[in-house]
C-alpha cells in the first residue's frame, strides 16, 4: 500500500517518519508538505478559494495511486471530512474516537485555528463526555522556531498549572495537535494523556491488516 502523509509543516515529517516505519513496516510511506495550506487558513479561514485549492490538491495525489492520505493538520480537518471519499482521513479522528472512555477530558491546543475543528470533531465522535479546552498560545511560537524542548515545556507547565488551580476532575488531557506529541515524555501525569500520532497509526495498521 501506498501511504501519503500531508504535513502543513517540516516538522511533522521528522515526528511521524520514524513512528510509520515502526508501524507500518510492509508499507510504502510518504510525506509532503505544503505550508500554504495552514497560512492562508490561519489569515483569511477556509475561504471557498483555498477549500477547492485543497480538494484539488487531494484529488490529483489520489490519482498518483495512493491508497491512504493522511492530513496530519486539524486545522485543515473540517475540510478533509467534507471530501468525498474514504480513503482521506485527518490524523486525529481516532484519537477523537477513544475519548469515549472518559468522562471529562481537558484539551490542550497552541494554535487557535484548531480549537473549532477539534470541538466539533470531539463532539460528533463523543457527545456524552464533557471537553474543556486550555489554549496554550506561547508554545506555538516555540514549534515555529524549531524550540522544541521549549514547545515541550510550555505545554507540560501549563497543564500542570491549569490543574492545579482548576476545580475539574479531569480523567484524562487530550493533546489536540499532532506536533504536540513531542511533548508526552514532558507530559508524565497521574491521568491518560491522548495524542494523535500514534492513534492514527494504530488504526491504520488494523485497516491493512
Amino acid at each position: 500500500m501506498k501511504i501519503l502523509f500531508l504535513h502543513t509543516l517540516a516538522s511533522n515529517i521528522t515526528l511521524f517518519k520514524p513512528l510509520a516505519a515502526t508501524s507500518l513496516p510492509k508499507h510504502d510511506i510518504f510525506h509532503d508538505v505544503q505550508e500554504s495550506f495552514l497560512s492562508n487558513i490561519r489569515k483569511t479561514g477556509p475561504t471557498p478559494s483555498i477549500v477547492k485549492q485543497i480538494q484539488g490538491y487531494l484529488n490529483q495525489q489520489l490519482t498518483q495511486g495512493y491508497d491512504f492520505i493522511v492530513c496530519t493538520c486539524s486545522t485543515l480537518g473540517p475540510i478533509v471530512d467534507a471530501y468525498p471519499d474514504n480513503r482521506v482521513f485527518r490524523v486525529d479522528r481516532p484519537m477523537a474516537e477513544q475519548t469515549i472512555g472518559y468522562s471529562q477530558i481537558l484539551v490542550a491546543v497552541t494554535l487557535e485555528s484548531t480549537i473549532e475543528p477539534t470541538r466539533t470533531l470531539l463532539e460528533s465522535c463523543n457527545n456524552h463526555s464533557q471537553f474543556e479546552f486550555l489554549f496554550i498560545p506561547a508554545a506555538w511560537e516555540h514549534y515555529v522556531a524549531g524550540s522544541t524542548q521549549a514547545f515541550n515545556s510550555s505545554i507540560a507547565n501549563t497543564i500542570t498549572e491549569h490543574r492545579t488551580h482548576s476545580t475539574n476532575r479531569y480523567d484524562a488531557i487530550l493533546l489536540a495537535q499532532a506536533s504536540m506529541a513531542y511533548a508526552l515524555a514532558d507530559c508524565q501525569f497521574d491521568i491518560t494523556v491522548l495524542s494523535s500520532p500514534q492513534s492514527c497509526l494504530n488504526y491504520l495498521e488494523k485497516q491493512l491488516e
